[in-house]
């Protein structure tokens, strides 16, 4: 799932924003959902805070209350420099603003020149750089983590701490988001739910025990949880996982 993140005060041009977007990305099997903002406010504050990664956000440097410029720079403070940003300008100097681009890591698009045009190849490569090299990113207890999917071998809820623990092949970490979410927030064809409790790799499996419902990863790691309702479904889709 792709978030693109509208930050513009007239509505007239957020709408012009969201043309571009679902033309650009009806070339693309990405799912993907696009947020507007007006202003500065309580709801986009929380979505900064709580999104981090699969970002691609529309900055216009004008809004009242808190520029775009300033808002790239709480989203970069947030430790998530994975989101892509772009800012929309009519300043030409900030084009050239080769400091600030740095870092944030920002992408300039000059309101009155050819925007749409400039926007729409700004998306192609903000879009490339965040699927290069696909990562599940999240935050626990302060700290933000970005684990490669090819590292990933799978998800598994623990009842006793409340909360997924994702296995990789050096270690595990607590995830505190749900199953679904998760797995929404993946889409990849290489994630398979197997059990209403637990998410696997197709890639990093080893082998399975079909009799005995067991999923075995290449570095000994196992997990029971495959349900009969899914065993069908694994097999055909191991077979094509490649």
């Amino acid at each position: 799932m792709v978030n693109f993140v509208i930050y513009e005060d007239k509505e007239t041009i957020r709408n012009k924003y969201v043309k571009i977007i679902n033309k650009f990305m009806g070339n693309n099997d990405t799912a993907y959902r696009i947020y507007q903002y007006g202003n500065y406010s309580a709801s986009l504050k929380s979505f900064v805070k709580n999104n981090t990664g699969n970002n691609i956000y529309i900055l216009d440097i004008e809004v009242p209350g808190k520029s775009g410029l300033d808002l790239a720079r709480e989203i970069r403070l947030t430790g998530d420099f994975e989101s892509q940003l772009l800012v929309v300008t009519a300043h030409k100097e900030l084009l050239e603003n080769t400091f600030i681009n740095r870092s944030l890591v920002l992408n300039f698009i000059s309101k009155y020149d050819n925007c749409e045009e400039n926007l729409l190849m700004a998306l192609v490569a903000a879009y490339t750089n965040l699927t290069r090299h696909k990562a599940f990113v999240f935050k626990t207890d302060g700290e933000l983590y970005r684990i490669p999917y090819d590292d990933i071998y799978y998800f598994e809820t623990d009842t006793e701490l409340g909360c997924i623990n994702l296995y990789t092949k050096t270690e595990s970490l607590p995830v505190k988001k749900t199953i679904s979410s998760i797995l929404s927030e993946l889409d990849d064809n290489r994630f398979m739910k197997t059990h209403k409790s637990c998410i696997v790799n197709l890639y990093n499996i080893e082998k399975v025990n079909l009799s005995e419902l067991i999923i075995y990863f290449s570095n000994g790691k196992n997990t029971n949880l495959l349900s009969r309702n899914y065993k069908k479904e694994l097999q055909e889709r191991m077979m094509n996982s490649r």
